[in-house]
C-alpha cells in the first residue's frame, strides 16, 4: 500500500512538473511571438484587434490567438486599400463574410479567416490603375492578370505559373475569374498546399461588381451574354471552341471569339476587365459575373443599395459598407442573423514564416 502511495504522489510530482513545464513553453512561445510582433511593429503594422496576444470565445467559438494574429495582418493591409482609396477617390464596401461579421458581430466573423471588399466596376478599375505606383513591398498585387498558362512563351518572368492539368481541374481557381488578391509577402496562409509555385502569403480578396441577372428591359442582358463567353474562353475554353464547332449561335463573333482563344492568358483577362469597363453600364442589380457566369450559386445585389456609403464597427476600425447592407446580406445568406458555422478557407497559417519560407523547408505533401 505504501509503495501504492509513493507512486501515486511520484506520478502527481511529474504531471505537475510537465504541467509546469508546459506553462513555461507557452510563455517563452508568446514572448518570442510578441518579439516578432514588436519587430513588426517597427515596420509599420498597427494593432486592429483587442486582445491580440489573447485567446477568447467569440459568440460560443474559440478564437486563438493565432487566428487573431492573421485578422490583425488583413487589417492592415484593408488599411492600405483604404488609403489609397481616400487618395484617389475611390469607392470600396465590405462584401460577403465581412459584411456579416460587421453587420452581425462588430468585427470578423468568428470562424472567418479572410476578407471580402467589393467594388463597382469602373472604381475596381481605377483602383486596379493606381496599384502599380501605391503598392510596394511587403505588399504584393495577386491579379488574375499576372499568371501565364503552361506552354505559353512569355518572357516576363513576374508573372506567377499554371499547368495545364490545374487549369483543367479547377477552372474556378483565382487565376480564371476576375479578382485581385492583395497579399502579404511576410506571411504564410497556404490554400493550395500543392501549389509552391505562386504567392501564397496572407491575403485579402477584391471583387469587381458588374452588372448581373435579373435584368429587365433595354438592360444590358447582350453585354452580359458576351462576358459570359469570354469568361468561359478564359476558365473553359473547351466549351466555347465545341460550340463554335457546332455552329451555336452566339452573342460574340466566330472571329472575335478565335481572336480571344489565341491570346495569352494574362491578355485575355486584360481584355475581359477593359471590356466589362467599357460596357459598364447602369442595371437594376449587380454582383459578380463569374459567379453567374461559372457557378451554380450566383447573387444579386439591387445597385441602389450602393447609392450612399455608411460605416459599421469592425474590431476597433469602421470600415464602408452599402447603405442597402441588410437587403445585400438577406440577398445572399437568407436568415443572416442567425449564425451558421462555415469552414475556413485555409489550415496553415504563420504571422512569422513567410510562404516562400515555408515551401522551402518543408517538404510537400504526398
Amino acid at each position: 500500500m505504501k509503495k501504492i502511495l509513493e507512486e501515486t504522489q511520484f506520478s502527481r510530482l511529474m504531471q505537475q512538473q510537465n504541467d509546469l513545464l508546459a506553462r513555461q513553453n507557452d510563455l517563452l512561445e508568446r514572448l518570442v511571438e510578441q518579439k516578432t510582433f514588436a519587430d513588426r511593429l517597427l515596420d509599420g503594422e498597427k494593432v486592429f484587434v483587442r486582445n491580440l496576444f489573447r485567446d477568447e470565445v467569440r459568440d460560443g467559438f474559440f478564437v486563438d490567438a493565432q487566428r487573431k494574429r492573421l485578422w490583425n495582418i488583413q487589417l492592415n493591409i484593408v488599411a492600405e486599400v483604404a488609403r489609397i482609396c481616400q487618395k484617389h477617390s475611390i469607392r470600396w464596401f465590405a462584401f460577403g463574410g465581412t459584411l456579416l461579421g460587421a453587420a452581425r458581430h462588430k468585427g470578423f466573423v468568428p470562424w472567418d479567416d479572410d476578407i471580402d471588399i467589393s467594388m463597382l466596376r469602373p472604381d475596381y478599375e481605377k483602383f486596379k490603375s493606381v496599384l502599380p505606383t501605391e503598392i510596394r513591398p511587403p505588399y504584393f498585387v495577386d491579379s488574375w492578370q499576372n499568371y501565364k498558362l503552361e506552354g505559353e512563351n512569355l518572357p516576363d518572368e513576374n508573372l506567377q505559373f499554371v499547368t495545364q492539368k490545374q487549369r483543367v481541374e479547377h477552372p474556378k481557381w483565382w487565376p480564371f475569374w476576375p479578382i485581385i488578391k492583395i497579399r502579404d509577402s511576410r506571411t504564410t496562409m497556404i490554400q493550395w498546399p500543392e501549389r509552391r509555385h505562386v504567392h501564397q502569403g496572407v491575403w485579402i480578396d477584391i471583387f469587381p461588381f458588374d452588372p448581373v441577372p435579373p435584368f429587365s428591359d433595354n438592360q444590358p442582358i447582350a453585354i452580359f451574354k458576351a462576358a459570359n463567353e469570354l469568361l468561359h474562353a478564359i476558365a473553359l475554353p473547351g466549351v466555347v471552341i465545341q460550340a463554335l464547332n457546332k455552329n451555336i449561335n452566339l452573342a460574340l463573333s466566330r472571329k472575335d471569339l478565335e481572336m480571344f482563344l489565341r491570346l495569352p492568358h494574362n491578355k485575355k483577362a486584360a481584355e475581359f476587365d477593359a471590356f466589362m469597363l467599357k460596357h459598364f453600364s447602369p442595371s437594376d442589380f449587380v454582383g459578380q459575373v463569374r459567379g453567374h457566369c461559372l457557378v451554380k450559386k450566383s447573387f444579386s445585389y439591387a445597385l441602389k443599395n450602393f447609392d450612399e456609403t455608411i460605416y459599421l464597427p469592425f474590431e476597433q476600425i469602421e470600415i464602408p459598407a452599402p447603405k442597402g447592407y441588410e437587403d445585400c446580406l438577406t440577398a445572399q445568406y437568407g436568415d443572416w442573423h442567425t449564425p451558421k458555422i462555415f469552414k475556413p478557407h485555409v489550415k496553415i497559417f504563420s504571422a512569422n514564416i513567410s510562404y516562400a519560407e515555408y515551401f522551402r523547408t518543408v517538404k510537400p505533401e504526398e
